[in-house]
């Protein structure tokens, strides 16, 4: 050292030096470490895991996305593979070299950007559903082989994930494929960290319950789209204490079985169709982030682009559920509610978890597409607030945000409110009279979703209420109808019966196939549905009735849209039965449950033909009579406290005879 200091060496001699005495190394990762710098992550979903890149709702990947991921806050990409597609049929199973290389460019996207990569075989149901045959097992044994040691000089931050739920292979069959993965791998790779699960859809079930193969770089990971009829399908609401304290009661449970077996978990997909409630959706996605990260559980959100999305990778922008995915946490805001005071007043309420910060505050958009801008700054202990400066006619999104110096802001999930543009009023600033004759576009002020819904919320043709929603043409006999129908729209009409009796009520139609179906609604009673006749053409009417009771008094009546063919409607005719010529006639059966889908318990109520005695019974799917009730008082709370979940079917009989019934279902 004292030549290379007086200058005698050469720099080539400088260079033998510092070979022989290289820098330190940096340590492996081990899977506890991996667990911390893993954190909050994302899918790179429906793009490698096609029968071919791109096949599926999103097109080939782009370097640019790993930028996004980064820059949004993600620490952690899976990136879903399938191989069965590139790989031969026959021994050696060579995968194709060009998919091979295509492969490693997305993994080093991601390895340059710091990013911690997990990749995996996906969809290779080839192999889940013949997994007793040896050539099928000795195909997937070939592809980690290749990939193992394709990838073997790679980061450590890159992880291996054996098979992505292998529906369909028995617990020992997976059982037997982890430890010949693994034992593959270990060959090439003696201290990458691989992640095993268990059977069928890789719930945390099966994760806790498969065998843990003897190894020091081990990760377990599950899958959770609970409960899936939400989740999954899209159906009812989500957010009830009892729906947050079941998730809370599971990620505690996968938390102490990882402490018991010192096997770090990650829950590599979660989330909830975009067909769902809003606001239940946005506080599904907070509770399971919020779940994971009190319970030391890495977390990447299935986004596929499509259903599940929220990464929108051609506009390189994000939907709502990003910021819940990196700016959630425990102690944050939670439970935001939001409710219309008046036609003029947001109020809002949450729920605040630490004394910490030093102040709240409200944020507010309006439209999808709009960025949250402060509206307030409350006091650190507030829970609530009301916001004057809302406009009729908007949709507006909230959320509250947590301060404090020391810490990341926390952040709420978003709550969805609309606001009426106007209080409810008569088009022509009185109640229709009953009996007499209303036109079908004459509907009550009051905008969608208060006295109408119209699927497109244009008024197509514009020929009258132009700024209205609902389709209204022009007639050539210089009237107007409503037009464009479509099953689930509702026009309403505030009434006033003059006189309570039996009334008909005649619906002029016009339609050129017709078949079109609609109903008339009083409050809690309705007509069965009426059907639209074939006239031939959309201006040629006809009329169609139903008898009905009605009270006397104000009230608002609802035109119920149920399936096409299309149809136009003129008018309604509501006169006294006598005066129309028919007599009396007993008011038809109408039956109302809610809430459905129920969990627990549910309300009846039930308006008759008759006096009989009336009863409740209810059945399964498989006809069997599981419980009855006495429906004397017409209305009635059911408790099914102790039935499993599922559907049910509710029959009302009057007098012994089955006169009604409904599809419920329990959550």
């Amino acid at each position: 050292m004292d030549a290379l200091m007086n200058g005698r060496y050469t720099f080539g001699a400088f260079l033998t030096l510092l070979l022989a005495f290289p820098p330190p190394t940096a340590a492996q990762l081990t899977p506890d470490q991996a667990l911390v710098e893993m954190g909050r992550g994302i899918n790179l979903g429906n793009t490698l895991e096609p029968p071919r890149e791109g096949a599926w709702n999103n097109g080939p990947a782009q370097e640019y996305y790993f930028d996004d991921y980064r820059a949004a806050g993600f620490s952690t990409v899976r990136i879903p593979v399938r191989w069965d597609e590139h790989t031969a049929g026959s021994a050696p199973f060579a995968v194709q070299a060009s998919w091979m290389d295509r492969v490693e460019q997305v993994v080093d996207w991601g390895l340059a950007r710091d990013l911690i990569i997990i990749i995996n075989g996906h969809h290779e149901d080839w192999l889940k559903q013949n997994y007793a045959n040896a050539d099928v097992r000795a195909r997937y044994d070939s592809i980690w082989s290749q990939i193992a040691t394709r990838f073997r000089n790679k980061s450590d931050r890159l992880l291996f994930e054996i098979i992505n739920e292998p529906f369909g292979m028995t617990r020992s069959e997976v059982d037997d494929l982890n430890a010949r993965i693994l034992g593959i791998i270990r060959r090439s790779n003696p201290t990458r960290i691989v992640i095993y699960s268990g059977n069928e859809w890789s719930g945390a079930d099966q994760m806790m319950a498969a065998a843990i193969p003897n190894d020091d770089y081990l990760m377990a990971y599950y899958h959770s789209y609970d409960p899936w009829s939400f989740a999954g399908e899209g159906q009812g609401t989500w957010g009830t204490d009892s729906d947050r304290a079941t998730l809370a009661s599971r990620f505690r449970q996968v938390a102490d079985w990882s402490a018991a077996t010192s096997i770090p978990v990650m829950i590599s997909e979660f989330g909830a169709v975009r067909q769902t409630d809003f606001n239940s959706r946005m506080a599904h996605y907070a509770a399971y982030v919020e779940g994971a990260l009190s319970n030391n559980i890495a977390f990447q959100v299935w986004d596929d682009g499509g259903n599940f999305g929220i990464y929108q990778r051609g506009a390189r922008g994000w939907n709502d559920v990003k910021d819940i995915l990196v700016k959630a946490y425990p102690d944050g805001p939670t439970k935001i509610q939001a409710g219309v005071e008046s036609d003029s007043v947001v109020t809002l309420s949450w729920e605040s978890r630490a004394s910490h910060f030093s102040a709240i505050r409200v944020e507010r958009r309006s439209g999808e597409s709009a960025l949250f801008e402060e509206v307030a700054r409350v006091e650190p202990s507030s829970t609530q607030y009301a916001d004057s400066t809302v406009s009729g006619g908007l949709t507006y999104y909230y959320r509250v945000v947590a301060e404090s110096g020391l810490l990341e802001d926390r952040y709420s999930y978003p709550v969805r409110i609309s606001v009426s543009p106007w209080i409810r009023s008569s088009f022509h600033g009185a109640p229709a009279r009953i009996p007499g004759l209303i036109q079908a576009e004459d509907f009550d002020i009051g905008g969608e979703g208060l006295t109408y819904h119209d699927t497109d919320g244009v008024n197509i043709p514009g020929a009258y209420r132009p700024n209205e929603g609902v389709d209204i043409e022009a007639r050539s006999d210089g009237g107007y109808h409503v037009a464009y129908v479509e099953d689930g729209e509702w026009l309403e009409y505030t009434v006033r019966v003059d006189e309570g009796g039996d009334y008909m009520v005649t619906a002029h139609v016009a339609s050129v196939d017709g078949g079109g179906q609609f109903r008339f609604e009083f409050g809690t009673q309705w007509t069965r549905a009426l059907v639209a006749p074939r006239t031939g053409d959309w201006e040629t009417l006809a009329a169609v009735s139903k008898t009905m009771r009605l009270e006397a008094g104000e009230q608002v009546m609802r035109v119920r849209i149920f399936s096409g063919p299309p149809f136009n409607l003129d008018s309604f005719l509501i006169e006294k039965a006598s005066v129309a010529g028919v007599p009396p006639q007993p008011t038809e059966p109408t039956l109302a449950v809610y809430p459905n889908p129920f969990r627990n318990e549910f309300s009846v109520q039930y308006v008759g033909s008759g006096t009989r005695d009336v009863n409740i019974e209810l059945y399964d799917l498989l006809g069997q009579r599981l419980r009855r009730f006495d429906m004397s008082s017409r209305s009635l709370r059911v408790s099914l406290q102790g039935l499993p979940s599922g559907a049910y079917v509710l029959r009302i009989l009057e007098g012994g005879r089955p006169v009604a019934q409904r599809l419920l279902v329990s959550r």
